[in-house]
């Protein structure tokens, strides 16, 4: 399996080059769910993510799938989440998301 990296390079200074493999955008992603309190990962299968990260031409593309708990609003939680990824990712790795797509697959009653 090949490994996908976006490639970050310091502007002001040029020197280095930074390559960020698609799991380090996942793990932030995971981090960013489990500090929504209305919303849960879906479980893992074998065949199925919670969080998929996407790299196309050094752009980067989230969508998490997850679970609202029962009696939440599902827009402000959505968006809350859509935020949170946005900024934790751009926070610690100075990358802006091309796109954060969440994906509300159930209910946790």
């Amino acid at each position: 399996m090949a490994q996908e990296y976006i490639q970050i390079q310091n502007k002001e200074e040029g020197n280095g080059l930074i390559a960020l493999s698609k799991g380090v955008f996942e793990t932030i992603a995971q981090i960013s769910i489990d500090d929504v309190e209305q919303a849960v990962a879906i479980e893992p299968t074998a065949l199925k993510k919670p969080i998929q990260c996407k790299i196309a031409n050094n752009r980067l593309n989230v969508v998490a799938e997850i679970k609202v708990k029962y009696g939440a609003n599902v827009n402000e939680v959505c968006e809350s989440l859509q935020t949170r990824i946005f900024q934790n990712i751009l926070q610690m790795t100075s990358l802006k998301c091309n796109l954060v797509d969440v994906r509300v697959n159930g209910f946790i009653f």
